[in-house]
This record gives C-alpha cells, structure tokens and sequence, in this order.
C-alpha cells in the first residue's frame, strides 16, 4: 500500500483538503487538457495579499520566490489554479485516487512533499502528511519513490514553463 494510500485511511490526502490551492503553469493546462478534452478544471484567481507586494515589484522583494511569482501570474495578475469539487476535493480525485496520468498531473502535485526556491535548493516540507505513517523525511521520500533528482529536474521544468508562459512544453 502507498504512503499516499494509508494517509487516505487517516485523514484528508493533499488532494482533498478544501484549504490547499494547486498553481498551475501553462504547461500544466496543456498536458491536462490533452487527456481531459474540456476547459473546465482549472480557472485564474487574483493575486493572495500575501504575494501582492512580490509580485507587483519582485525585484525589490524576497529573491527565493520572485521568479516563481512573476512567473505564475498573468498580465492581469491572476493565477490559474486547479478546480475542486463541491466537497473540496481536487476535481480529479477520486475513491481510487488520481484519475490523471502522472505525466499529466500538474508539476506541484508531482513535486509533493518537496519544497523548492528560486535557486533549486530543495527541502521536504509535508505539511499534510501524517508522521506516523513514516520515520522521517528519507522514509516518506522512500515511500512515494520520488528522489532528489526527480524533483530537481521537475522544478527545472516548472521554472522553464514558468518563463515560457505558455509555448507548449
């Protein structure tokens, strides 16, 4: 059973709690759209205040996160971010889980439990995951089968979509 499976038979997955929003970049809608054949998974939210000052003048702010700021937001200053059910739930899943194939699945839901900046330093950050389901970081990485390099190399590609702001990938 996957570390994602138990955390299901403990509480809430990432996937299905109301309060996380999933970012997507342009390539992300592309991919998805390429397997789900409609328009209507994701829509654009305004900047949150807490990214506001970033992003109107992300030169002059916090330099691990500008690039990934300027990046995300459009022209207008809106975001595009993963639909969710009427329970809260990602729209795409599921009793069984995801339903997207991985190589469609957007890149932060990919590079979950890591965390990056804007240098590709990378860390685990697993706020939604329970501890006891896993020892420690090593083990939660072991577990989902997604090693540094992985996610190294996601956060490349993420950044690349992120410049590119919507060529297809």
């Amino acid at each position: 059973m996957s570390v994602c499976e138990q955390c299901a038979r403990l509480q809430k997955t990432c996937c299905e709690r109301s309060d996380v929003e999933v970012a997507l970049t342009e390539g992300d809608i592309i991919r998805i759209r390429r397997f789900y054949k409609a328009n209507d998974f994701y829509r654009r939210i305004p900047v949150p205040p807490e990214l506001a000052a970033t992003y109107e003048n992300p030169d002059h702010h916090d330099a691990t996160v500008s690039l990934y700021v300027a990046g995300l937001f459009d022209a207008q200053g809106r975001r595009p971010i993963l639909e969710k059910q009427a329970d809260g739930r990602c729209l795409f899943v599921t009793g069984q889980g995801c339903v997207l194939p991985v190589e469609a699945r957007p890149l932060l839901c990919r590079l979950y439990p890591y965390d990056w900046n804007d240098q590709r330093l990378l860390w685990i950050h697993a706020p939604y995951c329970p501890h006891v389901i896993y020892a420690d970081e090593m083990d939660l990485v072991q577990k989902i089968g997604d090693s540094k390099e992985i996610a190294l190399n996601l956060v490349e590609q993420l950044y690349a979509e992120l410049a590119s702001k919507g060529e297809a990938p």
